[in-house]
């Protein structure tokens, strides 16, 4: 009996283990994957360094194929030799982060790589990967050994840069598009080669990172040689297979046939994200290896654009009110003051509202409104005498310019009247962008007992 009993403890007893000890469903995680999407040649003009381009993205794709978000995502360049001639770009950003990367979607990082201008640079290299790490994730880095490597590039008129649009405008060479801090935009970079293609190509403007973050880039060729799966959503075309790892004895050299070229249009997505008050140049830039040599188009230095960036909260209104204090049936002018601290770029479609206060009597303009604007432009202001409202709209400031607009106005009764006044706004590539708004309050006494109310 005491052997069954015991026997019977033995066995709840395992399937209690068995029970405890079984584990759960494994927890839902992010599945992060870093790939190049940059080629890894970059290089200075063939016969004169001073010319040509010296700045090249390098950037990487990072997917997430699980079935959670990965949060807290930072891209890391990371340089795994030295090379006096090859850093990044002087003050870009590195490293990147994001937010959080969505289950089953993707984001490219851009970084920005630099070139000294010295003919001493040519056929240097320098090794590096791209490291990404999140808050569920250990780090994973792109393959290694990887560089960038310095070519000759030969300056051929062959290729062009034949326009840049934004939001579909075309802005000329040498024109300059005015952007928003926290706006985003869609910039289409269109450009030409030999009718046929090239075994390798990548086209691309020269975004600085610290001011531009690419959302997306979708490219187009009318000469496709669809070996390059991926090549309709990056700047670089791969017709060839190249080999890209420097410890093949084929190193930069094709392994494949194709070609791609033609007619190209590449579309970024674009947010800003900084500069504001500045002035960049812009270059484009399409870059090739066809035959035995690497080549640039010959209108480079001509097909620059400039681009000028606002922070839609550097407008800015004032307002106040002279006399304050006032008597009650008397006239005080109120005056706005709104500055443009910008200094490249005139304000158009500048307005702003402002809702006289009701309380605690009605404040409405004067019988004899005064209104005037000076450092406007032409606007439409125009308040009539009795009005509760203030409108004012179509003006324009000169580039680190000032505006002023006055009207008078009357408080029947004593008391506090505060003020505040819409946002004033403006026109920037036919949007309207918000700046702040102005407050003021006027005090109001009641009148001297025997003394007539008289204006002021």
């Amino acid at each position: 009996m005491r052997l069954v009993r015991l026997l019977g403890v033995v066995v709840a007893a395992a399937m209690i283990g068995s029970l405890v000890g079984r584990p759960g469903p494994a927890a839902a995680l992010p599945v992060l994957t870093v790939t190049p999407i940059t080629w890894n040649v970059v290089g200075l003009d063939s016969n004169n360094v001073i010319v040509g381009p010296e700045n090249f993205p390098v950037g990487a794709r990072v997917c997430n194929s699980g079935t959670t978000a990965a949060t807290d995502v930072v891209a890391d360049f990371v340089w795994d030799s030295a090379d006096a001639y090859i850093d990044l770009r002087p003050g870009s950003q590195d490293p990147i982060s994001l937010a959080s990367l969505a289950a089953g979607s993707c984001r490219d990082f851009y970084f920005e790589v630099a070139l000294d201008r010295d003919p001493a640079a040519y056929t240097h290299a320098r090794r590096y990967h791209i490291q990404v790490a999140s808050n569920e994730t250990g780090p994973l880095s792109t393959p290694t050994p990887r560089e960038v490597y310095v070519e000759r590039l030969i300056s051929q008129n062959r290729n062009a840069t034949t326009d840049v649009r934004l939001d579909g405008v075309s802005i000329p060479a040498g024109g300059t598009m005015t952007l928003v801090v926290g706006n985003s935009y869609t910039i289409e970079l269109d450009g030409s080669t030999a009718t046929n293609g090239y075994e390798q190509i990548e086209t691309f403007v020269n975004f600085p990172n610290t001011i531009f973050r690419i959302d997306s880039v979708t490219t187009t060729y009318t000469a496709n040689g669809g070996t390059d799966a991926q090549a309709g959503s990056k700047l670089y075309a791969d017709g060839c297979a190249w080999v890209s790892d420097p410890n093949s004895p084929n190193y930069r050299a094709c392994s494949g046939v194709g070609k791609y070229g033609g007619d190209i249009v590449v579309t970024y997505d674009v947010t800003i994200i900084g500069g504001a008050g500045t002035s960049q140049t812009l270059n484009t830039l399409i870059c090739d290896f066809s035959g035995s040599s690497f080549h640039y188009h010959a209108d480079f230095a001509s097909s620059a654009r400039t681009i000028s960036v606002i922070d839609p909260a550097s407008i800015a209104i004032v307002k106040r009110f002279i006399p304050d204090p006032t008597s009650a049936g008397g006239v005080s002018t109120l005056t706005f003051t709104i500055s443009n601290p910008n200094p490249n770029n005139a304000l158009s479609g500048v307005g702003f509202g402002d809702t006289l206060p009701t309380s605690p009597a009605a404040m409405v303009v004067a019988p004899a409104p005064n209104a005037t604007t000076s450092g406007c432009g032409s606007p439409t202001f125009a308040p009539s005498a009795g009005d509760a409202a203030l409108s004012f709209s179509g003006g324009s400031i000169a580039a680190g310019g000032t505006c002023t607009v006055s009207v008078d106005i009357t408080a029947p009764s004593a008391g506090t009247y505060p003020n505040t006044s819409g946002n004033v706004s403006h026109g920037i590539n036919a949007a309207t962008v918000s700046g702040n708004t102005a407050s003021d309050t006027l005090t109001v006494n009641a009148p001297t007992p025997g003394i007539a109310n008289a204006p002021g």
